[in-house]
């Protein structure tokens, strides 16, 4: 299935602001204020220390597996 035709598009502008809510892999904070700053809906990874956040603001955070469950189907 063609992701576009479901309308998930994929977009980047250059981080402007800093978040510190991972504590325990600091590195990992970077996806967050990346999301943040792009309005993003996702954050797709199988990173434990972002998975076990689930959600930021309004942003889910998904493992791949989940991602294809929830968007095609599988």
């Amino acid at each position: 299935m063609d992701l576009f035709k479901k309308q998930i598009n994929i977009l980047y502008k250059p981080i402007s602001i800093k978040i510190e809510i991972i504590k325990y892999d600091p590195d990992d904070n970077k996806f967050i204020e990346c999301a943040v700053t792009n309005k993003a809906d996702y954050i797709i990874s199988g990173d434990n220390h972002l998975l076990d956040l689930k959600e930021y603001g309004n942003i889910k955070i998904l493992s791949p597996k989940e991602f294809l469950n929830c968007f095609i189907g599988m």
